[in-house]
């Protein structure tokens, strides 16, 4: 068993995803595939992540750009053109590198030369065409990855996005020395997008409409679903918490229709933990934070946290507790849980400071209720990454209500940041927060079980009644700034997936498009 990074022999390794930290950023996405690449390289991997060439992407300092030509990738009956380049920069490395390569698309409808990453942002709903845009992205990249004239050991795709890889690499791409002997390996980041589309999508990814049929691989409810593909073809799946792992094998309400896929492949299937940037989130070095601090000296979180709270245009006296979300304010986030708890929520002794978008209902639900009680609500709408450091590191609690969290990020965050987690055990938000025991003196946050407002509603006023009491609130801070959740042990788990699927592609043990049907 692999135990250090020493150990690791070098791979050659491609992720395929439709985010990456610090080029372009929408969600969690992009902060787990840039954090897991980076560490990657720091362990002497070789490391390229394929990326679409959106408009949007920011290019920081250090970055050099080195054109790859241009190709023709097939689509349908005819073809449709690209263009790549090649990002690369100093690493941290001892001897692995970082490129990233882009992915354009010169067609007519330039898939990728539009603002907005999944959305328009002039109305806020999805590309019709993301379908297309996606699958061209997947095919493309592997055309590109030819220009990098190297075998490659691990291609690895990030959900629904990229989907396909695992499925074009055993078909299309079979015979090809450069994909030849790589694994592949799908991690689902989350389950609950799917990237469902129109069955004409299939004869754009080259296959013929005999093979699109009642629980075939390529067919879900008389249409195609990109993370079934993904899951049928895979040498490996993971995702992004054991917790998760098991979720969703358990039923719909957590599979989203895919469990049956799931449970088949089980003994495919692992939950790997993602970690966190410690070198980017670290309150004792983090350029946003005016008063820099660490768990010897914490001082500088009681002065963010009285410049959060003259920030948000809150009262200096009573001097409650600030509780803080900093999240998408979708269904999926518990934010439900919130508007029925409106009432309660408002009687509390405490007051709240929330960043976010998302669903109007909830945009409103805020909007309204920091009009009513200025002295209770703040709210922010959009995202800014200034202001949702501050949060994490003024506030004195973060709450996260998930309806279910694959893996979160802003826990770990807000346990390196002295800002107590309460959370609905779920996915890896169970996994990462222990709930606090009065009588042990045990747990580093508060958990509730079931998704009930007023569970969650009692969960505050358990952290409220210990945030009362000063020697027991240090102590449970301290615990959870204590908690090392970087990327190393991750990806320590990733080089031992990487090693299962490898050995599998050795064995002959691969999925085919004859293996697959079968199964199906």
């Amino acid at each position: 068993m692999t135990t250090s990074a020493e150990a690791v022999p070098t791979r050659r390794v491609v992720h395929v995803a439709s985010e990456l930290e610090p080029l372009v950023k929408v969600g969690g996405l992009a902060d787990v595939v840039g954090s897991l690449a980076a560490e990657q390289v720091r362990r002497g991997h070789d490391v390229v992540v394929a990326l679409p060439a959106y408009a949007g992407i920011v290019q920081g300092p250090g970055w050099r750009r080195i054109p790859l030509g241009t190709a023709s990738v097939a689509w349908g009956m005819g073809h449709e053109p690209a263009a790549f380049e090649l990002l690369s920069r100093a690493t941290d490395g001892p001897s692995g590198s970082l490129g990233v390569l882009l992915v354009d698309h010169r067609g007519e409808r330039r898939f990728f030369g539009r603002q907005g990453v999944y959305d328009d942002p002039a109305s806020g709903e999805a590309y019709a065409d993301n379908g297309e845009r996606f699958l061209f992205f997947v095919r493309a990249a592997l055309e590109g990855l030819l220009r990098l004239e190297r075998p490659l050991d691990v291609l690895h795709a990030h959900d629904h996005q990229a989907g396909w890889i695992p499925c074009l690499v055993r078909t299309h791409y079979a015979q090809h020395p450069v994909f030849a002997r790589a694994a592949t390996v799908f991690t689902i980041h989350n389950l609950g997008y799917q990237g469902i589309h129109d069955p004409f999508v299939l004869a754009r990814a080259g296959f013929g409409r005999e093979l699109f049929y009642p629980a075939g691989p390529f067919e879900f409810w008389g249409r195609v679903n990109f993370m079934k593909v993904a899951l049928s073809f895979a040498d490996m799946i993971s995702t992004v918490s054991p917790r998760y792992a098991q979720e969703i094998q358990s039923g719909p309400e957590y599979g989203f229709g895919l469990e049956g896929v799931l449970r088949r492949r089980s003994t495919d299937l692992w939950g790997i933990l993602n970690g966190i940037d410690v070198d980017s989130w670290d309150p004792a070095g983090d350029p946003k934070l005016a008063h820099p601090y660490d768990r010897q000296h914490p001082e500088g979180k009681w002065k963010n946290r009285a410049e959060l709270i003259e920030e948000c245009g809150f009262p200096k006296s009573p001097d409650w507790p600030l509780v803080g979300m900093v999240s998408r304010l979708v269904d999926q986030k518990g934010f439900d849980l919130i508007e029925r708890a409106e009432r309660e929520l408002l009687r509390l002794e405490a007051r709240f400071v929330v960043l976010g978008t998302g669903q109007a209902r909830y945009q409103e639900l805020f909007t309204r209720l920091a009009a009513i009680a200025p002295e209770r609500i703040c709210y922010r709408m959009g995202f800014d990454e200034r202001f949702a450091r501050r949060i994490e590191a003024g506030c004195d609690l973060f709450l996260m209500p998930s309806r279910y969290e694959p893996c979160g990020l802003n826990q770990m965050y807000s346990l390196r940041y002295g800002t107590v987690p309460v959370v609905r055990a779920t996915g890896g938000l169970a996994d990462t927060v222990q709930d606090f025991d009065p009588a042990s003196r045990s747990g580093t946050g508060f958990v509730f079980q079931r998704h009930d407002p007023t569970e969650m509603v009692n969960a505050l006023r358990r952290a409220f009644t210990v945030y009362r009491q000063p020697h027991l609130w240090n102590q449970l801070r301290d615990r959870g700034m204590a908690c090392d959740f970087s990327w190393r042990k991750s990806a320590d788990s990733y080089d031992r997936l990487y090693d299962e699927a490898l050995a599998r592609v050795r064995s002959g043990r691969v999925p085919t498009l004859e293996s697959v049907r079968t199964e199906a």
